[in-house]
């Protein structure tokens, strides 16, 4: 199918699309700069030019392009399981001079069951954004199987110190699973409507039992911030005070 073009908004960034994967609402909100806005401004202070960065659900490339751009880290891998999105990620960095992303067409998963099938269901969606695992919704295309892998092994092996990830409420999952012990940072956009209240709690949670500190300064909306915390001794009168390993 024949691609176009759309430039965003705010960030100036041009991104790839064609007609099977977006429709005129989606570059509608390219055009206008309200696509993922504030979450590429979140990432983009958040990550540091010496992270190690992993990004599940990279649609279009438009964060990796504008992360790579904006800050430059040492290590950046994007992620996404609809694989009809794969050339647009390409075509996308290419457009906005951006290199050295290791691009990836699969479902990154910590769920052991899954792991052992070796792969998931995945619902396309005629608009890109609301494909997903589990999305089965008026204007699905299709259920297509997709590859698992490991994304605790991904994190050791690359040692990976920032995750990114809007994965349309898959992130409640990933989550309960994950070794997050040489992860530093972590960025989600939440989905409530998806995991419900109950989902959102249990996220943060899991969060905090594992030593995670909410950032409240880059937080916004359904996008959150956690960064790692270590207990310090500190030197008069042996109290113990935590600081952020970012």
């Amino acid at each position: 199918m024949t691609g176009f073009l759309a430039t965003h908004g705010t960030s100036g960034l041009v991104l790839s699309l064609d007609h099977e994967v977006a429709n005129e609402r989606i570059v509608s909100e390219i055009k206008r700069g309200r696509y993922e806005a504030s979450e590429l401004a979140i990432a983009s202070r958040f990550v540091r030019p010496g992270d190690r960065v992993l990004e599940l659900g990279a649609g279009v490339g438009f964060i990796s392009a504008g992360v790579m751009r904006n800050v430059g880290p040492a290590y950046y891998a994007a992620v996404e399981a609809d694989a009809r999105l794969i050339p647009h990620i390409r075509e996308t960095h290419a457009r906005n001079g951006v290199s050295g992303v290791e691009i990836i067409n699969a479902a990154f998963t910590s769920d052991p069951e899954v792991l052992d099938r070796g792969t998931v269901a995945f619902t396309l969606h005629r608009e890109f954004w609301r494909s997903g695992i589990g999305q089965d919704q008026p204007g699905s295309a299709e259920t297509v199987s997709v590859p698992a892998r490991d994304v605790s092994r991904f994190l050791a092996e690359k040692a990976i110190t920032v995750l990114i990830a809007d994965i349309e409420g898959a992130e409640l999952e990933l989550l309960r699973h994950i070794d997050t012990a040489r992860l530093e940072k972590i960025v989600l956009e939440l989905h409530p409507q998806r995991i419900g209240k109950a989902g959102v709690l249990e996220i943060f949670q899991i969060l905090c039992a594992r030593g995670f500190a909410y950032n409240t300064a880059l937080s916004e909306g359904s996008v959150v911030c956690f960064e790692a915390v270590r207990q310090q001794a500190a030197e008069a009168g042996g109290v113990s005070v935590s600081s952020a390993r970012a």
